[in-house]
């Protein structure tokens, strides 16, 4: 395969990695978990076609073109994969910061829970109530 039409291919595969990106961002600030794996499946199957042809690209007949004729295609790609790899980060970071705040909820919702099933014993101290077995009258 020309080493042309090599470089374009991977111009648009960096291209829809980018925007798939942007999308999984989108999901995450929208709070659609759900509909990431189908995104996260597209994007894995991506990814791997770029590295083929990276490999393509790496093992070429002409790849010292590479750094000679098509030195400005290349630093395109290589701007476009730093900002595929920033927006990846970006997407990460919220992911993180909503899981901590799935956490934090599910804590608070727990120490809810324990509060509304401690009583008192005949001496004042807390005791909790023991919701799962039958009750002995």
């Amino acid at each position: 395969m020309p080493l042309d039409v090599l470089l374009n291919h991977q111009k648009s595969q960096l291209e829809l990695l980018l925007e798939i990106t942007h999308q999984e961002r989108d999901l995450i600030v929208k709070r659609k978990a759900l509909e990431l794996p189908p995104l996260t499946e597209r994007k894995q199957a991506l990814l791997i076609e770029i590295q083929n042809t990276d490999s393509q690209l790496a093992g070429h007949p002409e790849r010292d073109r590479l750094n000679g004729d098509y030195h400005d295609r290349v630093a395109e790609l290589r701007a476009l994969l730093q900002q595929c790899q920033e927006q990846n980060q970006v997407a990460g970071q919220l992911l993180e910061q909503s899981l901590n705040g799935i956490r934090q909820l599910t804590n608070i919702l727990s120490r809810l829970h324990e509060r509304q099933s401690m009583t008192y014993d005949q001496k004042g101290h807390t005791k909790g109530i023991n919701k799962g077995v039958g009750f002995k009258v």
